[in-house]
């Protein structure tokens, strides 16, 4: 009986392992350094995807979970990247059909994004404006 407690333990670990999506897209966050570098102030974020998006978000830094929850209107929302302990990112969050399908991390150090109080953007309005210190 234990053998077979196991053979079904094994089969959901490897279910789950196939399953398992990582939605943190690293080919953007390194087009948005390259981007970034040098004396950029705008930058079309647009241009830099190559999947498909409906709504994006930036949280800045130390933004806690709840306030992601509720801006994205995903309850089951995880804060993958622990945002709301650091400081040394802005988290881009992508939504497609109100799914979250990427997200990514932009270090601090290329500046922070500006975008008329509002943490939201659409693809056609995808001009961000970085602040540099």
């Amino acid at each position: 009986m234990k053998k077979y407690i196991l053979l079904f333990m094994f089969c959901l670990l490897v279910g789950q392992m196939l399953g398992y999506k990582d939605i943190r897209h690293k080919q953007l966050e390194r087009s948005l350094h390259t981007a970034l570098q040098g004396d950029v102030h705008n930058v079309n974020i647009a241009s830099l995807t190559d999947f498909q998006w409906d709504k994006a978000y930036v949280f800045p830094p130390y933004t806690p979970v709840e306030v992601m929850r509720d801006e994205l209107g995903i309850q089951s929302y995880k804060d993958w990247s622990g945002l709301g302990f650091r400081d040394d990112i802005n988290l881009l969050v992508f939504l497609h059909r109100d799914q979250i399908v990427h997200y990514a991390e932009i270090e601090r150090a290329f500046g922070e994004f500006g975008q008329n109080d509002s943490l939201s953007f659409t693809p056609s309005h995808a001009t961000l404006t970085v602040q540099r210190f």
